[in-house]
């Protein structure tokens, strides 16, 4: 009888434990990922004020989305608006795919690519040999540089070496 109790209760805690709804995995979302859905089809790309609810939902804010963090968040620069720099980064993915260069002359420092808002993206170079990159690529390393040092209060500011050429830096910073 002890034991058919002990057994009929052990079924019981089993089933419960069954029923519970399995744990929710929290939202993923990349800005990076979003640069390349503009590029890929803009139609269809999440708006920058989408962009930034889904970033806030998925609270990625500094996370680097569990990558090891290569981008320099600690400028001591001001901090851009993240919904500007956000809309900065929507405007270079799409005249990018449009085949439009970001082009730096040699030995020059923060050139402006973009600047909405209270946001700027600018590059600098210091080399001899000045090669335009395609804005995508400017884009897509403001992504990488967003999914770093974005933070929750949607503010950002950072740098990182241009993806497509690294000769270039490119920053992210307030006015």
């Amino acid at each position: 009888m002890v034991k058919t109790a002990i057994t009929l209760a052990a079924l019981a805690l089993a089933a419960s434990v069954a029923a519970l709804p399995a744990a929710t995995s929290p939202t993923t979302f990349s800005f990076a990922q979003w640069v390349e859905d503009i590029i890929a089809n803009p139609d269809t790309a999440l708006t920058v004020d989408e962009a930034i609810a889904a970033a806030n939902e998925a609270a990625i804010g500094g996370s680097a989305g569990g990558l090891q963090r290569r981008v320099w968040c600690d400028q001591d620069w001001p901090r851009a608006p993240g919904r500007d720099a956000a809309a900065c980064v929507d405007y270079l993915a799409r005249i990018g795919r449009d085949g439009v260069t970001c082009a730096i002359p040699s030995n020059r420092f923060d050139i402006q690519m973009c600047r909405i808002g209270g946001a700027q993206i600018a590059a600098s170079r210091s080399t001899q040999l000045p090669q335009p990159v395609n804005c995508n690529d400017v884009a897509r390393t403001a992504g990488l540089i967003f999914d770093s040092c974005w933070r929750a209060d949607d503010t950002i500011i950072g740098s990182e070496i241009c993806i497509a050429d690294r000769r270039m830096q490119i920053n992210i910073l307030g006015l």
